[in-house]
């Protein structure tokens, strides 16, 4: 999750209707949920003006469990120059080991500027500067490759690589694919087949997705190398287009990944399950009506997309949804009513079914959170980090947010090894999958229910007060 735009709405007349805030979930049939990825869904819109941020974030499940994100963060912030960011985090929580570098970012290019060493002609589904590069070729639009540094301790060098059967998704099919829109909904669409930004009067809000990538090559943090071959991924790209206290007050993120535990152990039997939830809920009170949660996931099993889940959408095939599960803890350290455990849902059509079938998934994250008195601070199980967002952002942003009533954004981030039961028609379970599975129920002989262990990296994102 990123905290960066700043676009106030317009102002709304008390003759409009109470609810501005048009979910991507609720557009589209179960049938049409699944939107295939255009070249201009991944490309930088790295925009100079205006009030916009943009992010693209690498997510690597190494094999035991470790992890490993890249970012890059390109704020745009009113008339001043764009304010870019490249982030790494590596974390062992085994070994008790956490690395977390931030670097501004110079010489900020997309596309690529072309070289005479080079004979690839890079459009702006790449971009580069003096710190890093996340290259994608045209001839090979399957395949990211990430190199960077920060300072002298950490070099990164590594490729991701899309499942043959996993393809890039946003939740729609056409032009306003993915896109949430804020404000009066414009008729009128985009006439290129470019995703259709302009439709909401105050912004929008889109994520896009490839959720499950092989990885190869490797990182080096304080001279120490760590291979990556045998890792799992997941690619996001995501924009925002307004000031974030106005989209939302709650966010979460979960990324579970099933990954061998050591390396060279995938004939062991990954059953390559990959399950992917963000979910905000808007801010209630505000010129947008009550509060709503929207949600979009993903479920893939056997190294295959399966299925698109989002809530909130008319039909009972599909829901997504997170759940902090009581008893809820006082955090001193944020001010925030935290959780003790938290579930995730996912209920989505059988992408490759005429018919009505669905598959499902859950997980609960017990957090063994506890208060040991009145005077510490909430204490959890795989706890990352609590994340001071105003301690992070750049300064011109700081300088935006800090006049914002109520905004105390603080984001809790968890690696833990979590078990997720997956339900899916029998027809569909991949030859040759170790799993151990069996009827769903007594009554249901078309459906088959397994339990997969993996690792879950997950984000709760608390903005203001609900």
């Amino acid at each position: 999750m990123s905290w960066f735009s700043v676009e106030p709405p317009q102002s709304q007349s008390s003759t409009q209707p109470a609810v501005l805030v048009h979910p991507t979930s609720s557009r589209y049939q179960p049938e049409n949920l699944f939107g295939e990825l255009k070249n201009e869904d991944t490309s930088w819109l790295a925009q100079s003006t205006g009030f916009v941020t943009e992010t693209q974030t690498f997510y690597l499940t190494l094999p035991g469990g470790k992890l490993a994100m890249c970012q890059v963060i390109h704020s745009a912030i009113g008339l001043w120059y764009p304010q870019i960011q490249f982030t790494f985090r590596f974390v062992d929580q085994a070994a008790g080991v956490h690395h977390w570098k931030s670097t501004n970012v110079t010489n900020f290019k997309t596309p690529p500027p072309p070289t005479e060493s080079a004979s690839i002609k890079y459009d702006r589904r790449s971009c580069k500067a003096d710190q890093f590069s996340i290259l994608l070729d045209p001839a090979q639009s399957d395949r990211y490759t990430v190199s960077g540094k920060h300072e002298n301790s950490v070099d990164i060098q590594f490729s991701v690589t899309r499942m043959a059967e996993v393809s890039g998704w946003k939740l729609g099919h056409d032009a306003r694919g993915g896109l949430t829109y804020f404000g009066r909904l414009g008729s009128k669409g985009s006439t290129k087949g470019e995703p259709d930004y302009g439709a909401g009067s105050d912004g929008y809000l889109v994520h896009r997705f490839w959720p499950r990538c092989s990885v190869s090559g490797r990182l080096v943090i304080d001279g120490r190398t760590i291979e990556l071959d045998g890792s799992r991924a997941i690619f996001v790209h995501a924009i925002q287009g307004m000031r974030p206290n106005l989209i939302a007050s709650r966010w979460n993120f979960c990324n579970f990944q099933s990954v061998p535990e050591q390396v060279g152990a995938e004939e062991d039997g990954d059953p390559g399950v990959s399950l992917t939830l963000m979910e905000f809920t808007t801010v209630p009170g505000s010129s947008y009506g009550p509060a709503q949660v929207i949600s979009i996931g993903s479920i893939v099993v056997g190294d295959k997309l399966i299925g698109l889940s989002c809530s909130p959408n008319p039909s009972e095939l599909v829901e997504a949804k997170t759940v902090h599960q009581a008893p809820l803890l006082h955090d001193l350290d944020t001010g925030y009513q935290v959780p003790s455990s938290i579930k995730y849902d996912w209920r989505a059509p059988i992408l490759s079914s005429a018919s009505s079938k669905s598959a499902s998934a859950q997980l609960v994250l017990d957090l063994g959170a506890k208060r040991v008195s009145d005077k510490e601070s909430y204490v959890t199980k795989g706890l990352v980090e609590k994340v001071d967002v105003m301690a992070q952002i750049p300064y011109l942003v700081k300088k935006v947010i800090s006049a914002m009533a109520g905004a105390r954004p603080y984001i809790y981030t968890w690696l833990n090894p979590v078990s997720a039961q997956i339900t899916v028609p029998q027809s569909i379970v991949p030859t040759g999958l170790k799993i151990k599975a069996e009827p769903a129920n007594d009554n249901d002989t078309e459906n088959t229910t397994f339990t997969v262990h993996g690792h879950l990296f997950n984000e709760a994102t608390f903005i203001s007060d609900i």
